[in-house]
C-alpha cells in the first residue's frame, strides 16, 4: 500500500540567475505535470473546454500561480546550496503557465535568493516533496540565465537505495497500514541532484 505514493509526478528544471560576481540572485523553477494530473487540473479549473490544447490569455491570467499556494507542510520543494551552505529562498512569483502540445501543464515560478556567499564552491539544487506525495525528477533543461554553455550535471537518485530506506522507515512506524495517515518524510531519498560546477 505504501507504493501508492507518490500521487503526482512532475518533471522539474532549475535556472539560476546570477550577478556579475557569480552570486545567485534568483532562481526560476519549471514544473511539468504528468498527463493524468494535468487532466485533473483542467477539469478543476474549467480550462480548455473546447479541447484544442490551447489556453486563452484569459484562462492563463485567471489560473497563473494556482500552484504557489503552499501549505505549512510544503515549502516549494527547492533546496539550493553553495557548498555546505543552504541558501535562503524568498516567496515565489508566478512567471508563466502553458498547456503543451503533448497534453501536459507546465508552470514556471521565480524565487529570490539571499545570502549567497559566492566563491569557488559549486552550487547544488534539489527539488523534492519531503512527504513524497509528489515525485519530482530533475529532467528538464537546467542552467544559468545568459550562460548557455553552463549545463549542470544531473545526478540521478539511487532508487533501489531509496526504496530500501523507505522500507526501514515504514517498519519503524508499524508498516504500510500505519503509513496511510503518517507517511514518513522520505522525499529527500528519492531526489535527483543538479550540480553546477561553473557558477564561480
Amino acid at each position: 500500500m505504501a507504493l501508492a505514493h507518490p500521487h503526482v509526478f512532475i518533471d522539474a528544471g532549475v535556472t539560476l540567475i546570477v550577478d556579475d560576481a557569480g552570486k545567485v540572485e534568483a532562481v526560476e523553477v519549471t514544473w511539468r505535470y504528468d498527463e493524468l494530473y494535468t487532466l485533473i487540473l483542467l477539469q478543476d479549473y474549467g480550462l480548455d473546454p473546447d479541447f484544442d490544447e490551447t489556453l486563452t490569455e484569459e484562462e492563463v491570467a485567471e489560473t497563473l500561480g494556482f500552484d504557489l499556494n503552499w501549505n505549512s507542510g510544503f515549502d516549494g520543494g527547492l533546496h539550493l546550496y553553495r557548498g555546505a551552505t543552504e541558501l535562503a529562498l524568498g516567496r515565489p512569483e508566478a512567471v508563466s503557465l502553458e498547456l503543451r502540445a503533448d497534453g501536459r501543464m507546465e508552470t514556471v515560478h521565480r524565487r529570490p535568493v539571499t545570502g549567497d556567499p559566492g566563491g569557488e564552491d559549486q552550487i547544488e539544487a534539489q527539488v523534492y516533496d519531503e512527504a513524497f506525495y509528489v515525485a519530482f525528477e530533475a529532467t528538464l533543461p537546467s542552467g544559468i540565465s545568459g550562460a548557455g554553455d553552463c549545463v549542470p550535471e544531473l545526478v540521478r537518485a539511487d532508487l533501489d537505495a531509496a526504496y530500501e530506506r523507505l522500507q526501514v522507515e515504514l517498519a519503524a512506524i508499524g508498516g504500510a497500514v500505519a503509513a496511510e495517515d503518517n507517511f514518513p518524510p522520505v522525499g529527500a531519498y528519492f531526489a535527483d541532484r543538479l550540480v553546477f560546477q561553473c557558477v564561480r
